[in-house]
């Protein structure tokens, strides 16, 4: 963290807990109830659907997720936690279902007729004359209704995740959940980034139940404030009023959750450190830390983008007011003109994908003001660190083009010396002698 040379930031950590299950949560009201209302239904009528919430990074995704999990808890659901892999391979959802120790082989007594694999240090509980279970069967067997969690549901749609030979057992898995064939509750709860509903379209999963599909954004007012509040009360035992500090510092978290937990944090810690009483000075340490704190995120959304690229995305926004939704074109046009079309709509996806655009309908926006912000200032400081560059790269030029350096200067060639010249004096004296 960069320290400013007046104030003390040294028991601030640059650890701030921004991501998993959030400590103080607040809003996605709406979400929350629409979710509950399906487990209620699903267990009434055996059904189940594919639930998909999808937004930028920091949007809160896993937080929310923790949050629907408790509400399957509370009503004594099977949950189980997965990866990708688990919706097509058997090994990987026994695993995860907690079944693993338990193989089942078919053949005659003792005979092992298939391979299978299994974790490591696992014992074995082996059945013979048994068959080996589908993913289909395994997701049917069950006396309670199953929650299947796939957090970072984006991966689905990395290229040749799926091995090609799995890729009907996972559209058949899919599509048995989704439509509720299972005869049995079973709910796929995904979180992701922008390309997930995409991922899901390329597996035959093209629309969701209504109040299946959220797409995440920054908290409502009201929740940004109360999560605000019960950082400093409740972590940082503030004494008093804190209504100052909680207008501040919404001026500078713009109901995103990521800043609110960093901007919370920094907060709390300061209003320890200062017993808690909530000065103006630890306001401007809480400021310093938070601003350097967002940068850092920034920064990380960038990184595996090349710089021209970047380039192209901050000229074609400089012009554009923070929070303002504007038509694809402003950016695809630009890449169209520096890459081609087909690599303009890949690099427009990857923006996509990292968190710096955001779909707003039918439109797009950089999803948080700040950052929109951050990205001016990096034009900036570019275009500065360009012009500079080509200051010095013509100063050099002319430098050479008056006085070489100095090796160039050893390998110039020599005015041509007469005969004469080229005999050392002491010989050519004796040279003269000799002609007289």
């Amino acid at each position: 963290m960069t320290e400013h040379p007046y104030l003390d930031t040294s028991h601030i950590s640059n650890i701030a807990p921004d991501r998993g299950p959030s400590k103080y949560f607040h809003g996605r009201t709406q979400i929350l109830r629409d979710f509950n209302d399906f487990l209620r239904l699903a267990m009434e009528e055996k059904t189940g659907t594919i639930f998909l919430i999808q937004g930028a990074p920091g949007a809160g995704k896993t937080a929310l997720l923790y949050e629907c999990k408790k509400f399957a808890e509370k009503r004594e659901w099977e949950i189980a936690e997965i990866d990708p892999p688990a919706l097509w391979n058997l090994d990987e959802l026994l695993y995860y279902l907690g079944k693993e120790d338990k193989v089942q082989f078919t053949g005659g007594s003792g005979e092992i007729g298939i391979n299978a694999g299994v974790k490591a240090g696992v014992k074995l509980n082996v059945e013979t004359n048994q068959t080996r279970p589908t993913i289909l069967k395994t997701l049917q067997d069950g006396k309670k209704p199953l929650l299947l969690i796939l957090d970072e549901a984006q991966s689905l749609g990395i290229k040749d995740i799926v091995p090609s030979d799995q890729k009907r057992i996972i559209n058949s898995v899919l599509n048995n959940i989704h439509n509720g064939r299972l005869r049995r509750s079973v709910i796929l709860l995904a979180a992701g980034l922008e390309p997930s509903k995409s991922a899901f379209d390329d597996l035959g999963i093209s629309r969701f139940r209504a109040g299946c599909f959220v797409e995440l954004g920054a908290l409502g007012k009201k929740a940004e404030r109360a999560v605000i509040h019960d950082w400093l009360m409740k972590k940082g035992c503030a004494k008093g009023d804190p209504i100052e500090w909680i207008d501040a510092i919404v001026q500078k978290t713009h109901g995103w959750p990521q800043h609110i937990t960093v901007y919370g944090d920094a907060a709390a810690k300061q209003i320890q450190k200062d017993q808690g009483v909530m000065t103006p000075e630890g306001l401007e340490i809480v400021y310093q830390t938070g601003r350097e704190r967002r940068k850092a995120y920034y920064k990380q959304r960038v990184v595996g983008i090349e710089g021209n690229e970047l380039i192209c995305l901050y000229e074609a926004i400089a012009g554009i007011e923070p929070g303002t939704p504007f038509g694809q074109d402003l950016i695809l046009a630009p890449l169209d003109k520096k890459y081609g079309y087909e690599r303009a709509e890949e690099i427009f996806k990857k923006f996509i994908g990292k968190g710096l655009l955001s779909p707003v309908d039918t439109l797009y926006s950089v999803p948080i003001p700040s950052m929109h912000d951050w990205m001016k200032s990096e034009l900036k400081r570019t275009h500065e660190r360009l012009r500079q560059a080509k200051v010095v790269q013509n100063a050099d030029a002319h430098c050479k083009s008056i006085d070489p350096d100095p090796e160039d200067r050893n390998t110039l060639k020599q005015p041509t010396q007469s005969k004469e010249s080229d005999i050392p004096p002491k010989d050519r004296g004796s040279k003269f002698d000799m002609e007289r």
